[in-house]
């Protein structure tokens, strides 16, 4: 029997429609933000993510544990959190974990360089800076964390919903800790979910590192 493992499972009709739901989304946020403000007409979306921004941010000195808490949470959206774990599968485990880290790396690629496209394009400051360093739009933390959860949880589906739960408290955290507004981790959520998926359906795998 020819197993289908290796072959690209094409997307149900119900992703496809979420998907165009998603991108939708994402055209109209991306061109709200990119719409120039004055000081005196803010518009819609700035306004809806300073208000979001305003009740969850927790200023120094935080409330503790939560502070604690969620300096923590908001490390497995790292870079090195991603890239750590997909290295450890693909040194120490079988096939499946060793597949699973070559598709983790493969969506950190993926999805980081889509992120980083778009903070170039639209150069948005970070809530709590006046000049422009880092640019805020889309969150890279919260998109690994989903882009993490997606691979994960196609692969090991019975972890799905706590993945996911967690990668959503690492968006969460993005905002409590003051580094971004909410559409800024939606978009992360967004990008990271849609580059996890279509690297796992087609199995991209853009590196075949062997330890």
């Amino acid at each position: 029997m020819r197993s289908s493992h290796n072959k690209s499972a094409p997307f149900s009709r119900r992703e496809v429609y979420r998907f165009r739901i998603i991108w939708g989304w994402l055209a109209f946020v991306i061109t709200g933000l990119s719409t120039p403000l004055d000081a005196s007409a803010e518009n819609l979306l700035s306004r809806s993510d300073q208000e979001i921004f305003d009740a969850i941010y927790d200023a120094p000195p935080q409330r503790q544990p939560l502070g604690t808490v969620m300096d923590v949470v908001t490390e497995f959206g790292d870079p090195k959190a991603m890239m750590g774990l997909s290295i450890l599968l693909m040194a120490y485990g079988d096939d499946k974990p060793r597949e699973t880290g070559r598709l983790l790396s493969s969506t950190f690629i993926a999805g980081g360089l889509v992120v980083l496209g778009i903070k170039q394009s639209v150069r948005r400051k970070r809530p709590l800076e006046d000049e422009l360093g880092d640019p805020s739009f889309p969150s890279g933390h919260t998109s690994i964390a989903f882009s993490m959860a997606t691979i994960l949880g196609h692969q090991y589906p019975k972890w799905r919903i706590p993945l996911y739960v967690g990668a959503g408290l690492v968006g969460l955290s993005r905002i409590y800790l003051g580094r971004h507004y909410a559409s800024d981790v939606l978009m992360g959520a967004a990008v990271g979910t849609i580059s996890g998926t279509v690297v796992w359906r087609n199995r991209i795998t853009l590196f075949s590192w062997e330890f």
